[in-house]
């Protein structure tokens, strides 16, 4: 079979052809039909380190192993990356993402395959049966959605708080829809791409501010100028950038949360001055992956239809193409939520038109 991984020695994804996994007890074997492309995918030192190539799928259970009760072979399912064991002290303090037993990888080889074995734990804890009406690239976002739904929940996001959201990817978009479901009065999305801003406005953001079009300072007073003369409640920073992080420690008002979620380069420091955060009672509030109570209570919210997913997705790839996919979203200008397919034939005999502005490898 074909599966996309990152080679240890060159540090570069490559499409190889491996045996389809054997599976042990406990154990399935999974068919991936959709597996977004994520931005840690793309950034270097992630893959080589802590991150997990190929890791947002939704799929088919092929084969189930002995003592496998929760699903059987022909479900359609959802299954997480990672799980921290539910007995941890982390994840009983609301840290699970930091739990010792949460970076092992729960995809072997990996997500971007043609079958994959999902070990034992990670079909036991974070599992998540689809319905007939939920295809398996929405499935698929559940993964991305969870993250913001966490970040939301560490930054005490509360009913009535205005939201800054920088950056209008995939993952901004997806914050701007979970702040509203956390009770945000008015949610803000800044970015550098116009095309990123409109599609977020079409998505419920209550104003969009384009970042290379105005100062530090301009963005503040346009801010106050909607807010009651406040800058944002919560801000959340998105981009892997110190200069972003920076700036949205300026653009939170007093009381307010910072909340980090993408991870900046290994070495590069912020630097800050205690008094500014002290003396405004500023949150410094990072946030790092998802759970599974996350993972689950996003599955219903899009289950239900309450949270605007499908639309996030603006390209599809095959398994053959996951190079162009992964260029694709290292561009990271004209695309939100990029799919790959390891089984195309199958997966398109619906019309794929039917999920946002679609494109198939062009």
């Amino acid at each position: 079979m074909k599966a996309a991984i990152v080679n240890k020695e060159t540090g570069k994804p490559e499409i190889v052809d491996v045996p389809i996994p054997e599976i042990q007890e406990g154990e399935i074997l999974f068919k991936p039909m959709a597996c977004g492309v994520c931005g840690s995918d793309v950034i270097d030192w992630n893959i080589n380190g802590p991150g997990s190539f190929g890791h947002e799928p939704a799929g088919i259970v092929v084969k189930v192993g002995k003592n496998v009760k929760n699903v059987k072979e022909g479900d359609r399912i959802f299954v997480h990356h990672r799980v921290p064991n539910p007995d941890c002290r982390f994840f009983r303090r609301g840290h699970g993402t930091v739990c010792p037993e949460y970076p092992q990888y729960g995809f072997i080889p990996s997500a971007y395959a043609e079958f994959t074995r999902v070990t034992e734990r990670h079909v036991r804890l974070d599992l998540i049966h689809l319905p007939d009406h939920i295809s398996f690239e929405v499935g698929a976002l559940i993964e991305p959605m969870a993250t913001m739904w966490r970040l939301m929940s560490r930054a005490g996001l509360q009913g009535g708080d205005t939201v800054l959201v920088i950056g209008a990817g995939a993952l901004g978009l997806s914050a701007v829809q979970v702040a509203q479901r956390f009770g945000a009065t008015m949610v803000i999305n800044s970015d550098y791409n116009d095309w990123k801003l409109e599609y977020s406005k079409a998505l419920g953001a209550d104003f969009t501010i384009n970042r290379g079009k105005h100062t530090l300072d301009e963005i503040k007073e346009i801010i106050r100028e909607s807010n009651e003369g406040r800058l944002a409640d919560v801000v959340v920073v998105i981009p892997p950038r110190i200069k972003a992080l920076e700036e949205g420690i300026e653009l939170t008002e007093k009381g307010g949360v910072v909340s980090q979620f993408g991870p900046t380069g290994p070495g590069e420091v912020l630097t800050i001055d205690p008094n500014y955060f002290f003396f405004r009672e500023i949150t410094y509030a990072a946030s790092y992956s998802s759970t599974p109570n996350e993972t689950k209570m996003v599955a219903d919210f899009i289950f239900k239809g309450k949270l605007k997913v499908k639309h996030l997705i603006t390209h599809h790839y095959t398994l053959d193409q996951i190079m162009e996919a992964l260029a694709l979203k290292k561009k990271a200008e004209d695309s939100l939520k990029i799919m790959v397919h390891p089984h195309p034939d199958e997966y398109f005999g619906s019309n794929p038109k039917d999920y946002g502005p679609y494109s198939f490898g062009d």
